[in-house]
């Protein structure tokens, strides 16, 4: 009976479709809150209560990366077999060998309206520091990085998947081989595209989204 008792959490944990999706997420690689966030289009607030019960589970674990958290999955192959029998995800397609890979879907084409490709945020490799470690590859849940086994160097070959403004990549680097535009640059795309007006927009129109007051609580 015990044994049953567990198996049960574990589904009770993925009968929610948000936690569904961060496993989803989590299956191709570790990653962090905000990318969670991002990638869910949810409140950090309301992710993180979904994590908190997807821990209890046994099913992820966390790990500190500087000031960032990042998730992935305690038993993978386990739970990437369960995935593939639970999910027809219009938003991904996989491979025959169970890769998931991200589509082009809008919300990485566009940041508030801006087409992503006009943006130049994205990270470079200072060849002469970097010593192969690999971290910005295994860390990036965005899979701007793949890792070159003949130079043992990182290679960044998806510059427009990167976060608008992240850098985790750059922070966790310990030999400060990785460099990012600079903050003047982004605010400068900003005020240019009036981005705070866009975004101020957003949250008065949908305030069922953004407003904690009017948030669902999480399914238990």
């Amino acid at each position: 009976m015990k044994e049953y008792r567990k198996r049960a959490k574990i589904l009770h944990a993925m009968s929610h479709p948000v936690r569904l999706q961060i496993l989803d997420i989590l299956a191709q690689r570790p990653t962090c809150v905000c990318d969670l966030v991002a990638q869910t289009r949810q409140r950090q607030a309301y992710i993180s209560q979904h994590l908190m019960l997807l821990r209890q589970a046994g099913m992820v674990r966390s790990t500190r990366l500087g000031i960032n958290i990042q998730y992935e999955l305690t038993q993978p192959e386990t739970i990437k077999n369960m995935l593939n029998c639970l999910l027809q995800d219009k938003q991904c397609k996989r491979s025959s060998e169970g890769e998931i890979k991200m589509s082009n879907t809008p919300n990485n084409n566009m940041w508030h309206g801006i087409p992503r490709e006009q943006i130049n945020w994205h990270p470079t490799v200072v060849a002469e520091r970097c010593i192969g470690c690999g971290l910005c590859v295994t860390s990036c849940g965005r899979n701007v990085y793949s890792f070159d086994y003949e130079t043992n160097k990182p290679v960044v070959v998806a510059p427009q998947m990167c976060m608008v403004g992240c850098t985790t990549c750059a922070t966790i680097c310990t030999q400060d081989a990785i460099e990012f535009p600079s903050t003047g640059y982004i605010r400068h795309v900003i005020k240019k595209n009036k981005v705070v007006t866009q975004s101020k927009n957003m949250l008065r129109a949908d305030p069922e989204k953004y407003d904690i007051k009017k948030r669902a609580p999480v399914a238990g």
